[in-house]
């Protein structure tokens, strides 16, 4: 059977059947996860899985650290942590040998040389580490991440694609639960992420394949293969129209998701996509896409700005990948493009604060990007200036403007703002929800919630939009289109205050003669061919 691949097929990428966001995908810190929240939660959940249920009857409790294991019940929940205790030991083995490591250098780091330390080291950690001081006298580990990939840690043996029949609006929250096997409509492929067979697969999206042989090289059989011939459909797909209006198009795809068009080049921001059959139709999902798009801009390693579940699918569609440059191998600040290309993508380009990239018809600009990582030290962000027929979109996402001075010092590059995209998360989960497992010690609850991950107030926003001379603001990436709440933990509330935030902002700038719009589900907008040379 020639068939196609459905539009309505989910894909989740997982490893030990733990979603896999950025910090579980890398090993270093997916060791990590793995002995300080996953084997935790799961021990939780078995000494009392009636306590996990009663507090996930509360909706309120959705992204709260609870397990909701689904028709598996407790037995699925001790066959993981079995399952996971006998083929996680390389990485249970780093995750103690990266606090020993560290431990040691508490004790013995008291300004002498360091050299004398190597042999010291942990055995998993010799030749992947060097000890090095900051220049405030203090030791640690510095990763040399390229390295760190090629060690037993990755375990791509652990690693699973995971697909469903379509989206189950009742997934339990990814960063709290497993994903356990068998579930109803879930077939699951043995492959690495960085398999080709995967791109074989994703690639029917658009042109049929032979799904026999196709489950032949995947090794699929019974129930498996049988489930995996439902995933596919005789139906052509939509096919993508370019926008040859000779115009700028934007479209939103939901999130941080935007896609511009310009004469049938494509520049996408962010991509995080939901899926046909998902129950919310109105909006564009990943049948809507083109066959190639031109360049993917990633703003920050946050799972909700950078997700291997949408950027696997679209690993052989895209030109370029372009990703904010890291300081190179401490633990909170992971290398996006060491993660990519170990996952096996290729042309990722790297881009450090006031660096541009020219491609074709645009120039994408990477920006000071301040806020939302909890104060610490992490330069794998940026805000992306995207100039595209004489037009400009500035993405600034979960930016905090605390120090506006930055958008003084570089207005003049940045030229005339025709669209400012910006988020208004200003709750923000503590920052020990997302960074707790990397900390060397715990941090005191008070300073958690003080260092939350959140981004902007109007006020702020209104401020720099005015300070940048922006024409129009999209106030997005709240988090809070249905199709994403087992990823971001948000719904919509119009009493939640992000979204009384957004009404402010809406006055504040329509006091100026600006309008400030929330994109929501889905939008559609054009601009006539700007003047590049423009600036504010």
């Amino acid at each position: 059977m020639c068939a196609y691949l459905s539009p309505s097929t989910v894909v989740q990428p997982l490893i030990h059947r733990w979603y896999a966001v950025p910090f579980v995908a890398a090993p270093h810190t997916g060791a990590l996860n793995l002995t300080k929240r996953h084997l935790p939660a799961l021990r939780s959940y078995l000494k009392g899985p009636e306590r996990h249920a009663r507090a996930l009857s509360n909706p309120d409790m959705f992204g709260a650290p609870f397990i909701d294991p689904g028709p598996a019940g407790p037995a699925g929940i001790a066959e993981l942590l079995e399952r996971t205790l006998a083929t996680g030991e390389p990485r249970v083995r780093m995750a103690e040998d990266i606090d020993a490591g560290r431990t040691m250098l508490r004790k013995l780091g008291d300004g002498r040389g360091l050299a004398g330390l190597y042999g010291e080291l942990p055995q998993s950690l010799r030749g992947l580490t060097e000890l090095v001081y900051d220049t405030g006298n203090n030791p640690c580990l510095r990763f040399f991440e390229s390295l760190v990939y090629r060690s037993a840690a990755a375990q791509p043996e652990a690693q699973v694609v995971s697909l469903l029949e379509r989206h189950d609006p009742e997934q339990p929250f990814v960063y709290s639960s497993p994903i356990l096997p068998n579930g109803p409509g879930r077939t699951d492929l043995e492959v690495p992420f960085c398999s080709e067979l995967l791109d074989e697969l994703f690639a029917a999206r658009l042109h049929s394949v032979d799904v026999e042989e196709l489950a032949d090289r995947f090794g699929l059989d019974g129930a498996r293969r049988e489930g995996f011939r439902r995933l596919f459909t005789e139906e052509e797909p939509r096919r993508y129209q370019p926008n040859l209006t000779g115009e700028v198009r934007m479209r939103f795809f939901g999130h941080a998701s935007v896609v511009l068009d310009f004469g049938g080049f494509t520049v996408m921001t962010d991509p995080t996509l939901g899926y046909d059959g998902d129950g919310f139709e109105q909006h564009y999902s990943i049948a809507d896409l083109p066959e190639t798009i031109d360049v993917v801009v990633l703003s920050h390693g946050h799972s909700d700005h950078f997700s291997l579940e949408t950027l696997l699918q679209l690993r052989r569609r895209i030109g370029t990948i372009v990703v904010p440059q890291c300081s190179g191998g401490s633990l909170a600040d992971i290398g996006l493009r060491v993660m990519l290309e170990h996952y096996g993508f290729t042309n990722v380009v790297e881009l450090g604060d006031m660096q541009s990239l020219e491609t074709g018809p645009a120039k994408i600009t990477a920006l000071p990007f301040l806020g939302e990582h909890g104060e610490l030290d992490i330069r794998a962000k940026m805000v992306p200036m995207v100039r595209l027929g004489g037009r400009g979109f500035l993405f600034a996402t979960d930016t905090s403007p605390v120090d506006p001075t930055i958008y003084d010092l570089v207005a003049e590059e940045i030229g005339t703002i025709d669209a400012l995209f910006i988020g208004l998360e200003c709750v923000g989960a503590p920052m020990s929800w997302l960074y707790g497992p990397l900390l060397e010690a715990p941090l005191a609850r008070e300073h958690s919630e003080d260092r939350a991950l959140k981004g902007s107030f109007a006020a702020p926003a209104d401020r720099l939009a005015e300070q940048l001379g922006a024409r129009q603001i999209f106030v997005y990436a709240l988090g809070i289109e249905p199709w994403l709440k087992h990823l971001t933990g948000c719904r919509y509330d119009p009493e939640a205050e992000q979204l009384k935030q957004e009404v402010i902002l809406r006055d504040l700038a329509g006091a100026r003669d600006v309008k400030s719009e929330l994109l929501y589900v889905t939008a559609e907008r054009f601009w006539p061919v700007g003047d590049a040379r423009v600036t504010v």
